[in-house]
């Protein structure tokens, strides 16, 4: 037997650290914290953040794991005025029923225009058993959020789509204006570069209550985020060429009002990986000048 192929293992955590930054630092102000009023867009600020996996859900079908582990490092950098990038470096490592391990590697690097119309990024994917992969490349949106890809690998590839996705940030942004009208659904096409670099999803996203109550990680000993709000988040994934089909994974975690994202749920399907937020610090914040 084997287990769910090593790329799709990636495919939900990817997401995570491209449309979930985790941001505290820009809270911060003259020392204060800053609270975001209803009627401004949300500060993604920079940060680095550290998470543990496990192994939470199984169904026990051939093809999903007996036990799981990995970790994650997330950094995000960056600012309204002169764009968003995140690094983010994954290691998960799986064992079949019958003792078969499989451990996989993961490198990401993407930066994000400030006013969210181009996107660059390279994705590495490996294994002690193969050569790692590689997808590189860039993306534009046009003013009406028409789509142009322009890969450089695994192979040369241009072409112009009439999807209007938006990119990782961007529908972070938007998730929590959304949470903060009190919407409880999001339906938006997200592009992030994953896979072969030539897809686009479609996502729904269904937002919960609000809560302010304090969890017990890293969140809970940031002043900024004493009294935040903060909602439950399920974002579904669709391949947009299968709309009758089931949701390809899902992602679940906490979204603060200020983009951080803790309580993390990967599901595959036949089973779940939970994230859990153990180490967090806030880096720098430079001031747009203009």
């Amino acid at each position: 037997m084997s287990l769910l192929p090593e790329n799709d293992l990636s495919r939900p955590i990817i997401r995570l650290a491209q449309i979930a930054p985790v941001a505290l630092a820009g809270l911060l102000l003259c020392g204060a914290a800053f609270a975001q009023s209803a009627g401004q867009r949300p500060v993604m600020a920079p940060h680095r953040a550290f998470y543990e996996l496990s192994l939470l859900k199984t169904s026990g079908e051939a093809s999903a794991p007996v036990s799981a582990s990995g970790r994650i490092a997330y950094d995000f950098t960056g600012s309204a005025c002169e764009g968003y990038t995140t690094t983010f470096r994954q290691a998960t490592e799986m064992s079949s029923p019958e003792g078969e391990g499989v451990s996989t590697s993961m490198r990401s690097t993407s930066f994000e225009s400030a006013d969210h119309s181009t996107l660059t990024f390279r994705l590495e994917t490996g294994s002690a058993r193969r050569t790692p992969d590689i997808v590189e490349g860039s993306a534009s949106r046009s003013g009406d959020g028409s789509l142009s890809i322009d890969l450089r690998r695994p192979a040369v590839m241009k072409t112009d789509t009439d999807h209007d996705a938006l990119f990782p940030t961007d529908m972070m942004i938007r998730s929590i204006e959304a949470a903060r009208a009190g919407q409880i659904t999001l339906a938006t096409k997200l592009y992030d570069g994953s896979n072969e670099g030539d897809k686009v999803f479609y996502t729904l996203s269904v937002i919960g209550r609000p809560s302010a109550a304090a969890l017990s990680d890293p969140t809970r000993d940031a002043p900024a985020m004493r009294d935040m709000r903060r909602w439950p988040v399920t974002v579904s994934y669709f391949d947009i060429g299968k709309a009758d089909a089931p949701p390809a994974y899902l992602l679940s975690f906490q979204m603060w009002e200020n983009g951080v994202s803790s309580d993390l749920v990967l599901d595959y399907g036949s089973f779940q990986l939970k994230g859990v937020l153990t180490k967090l610090e806030m880096l720098p914040h430079g001031e747009c000048r203009k």
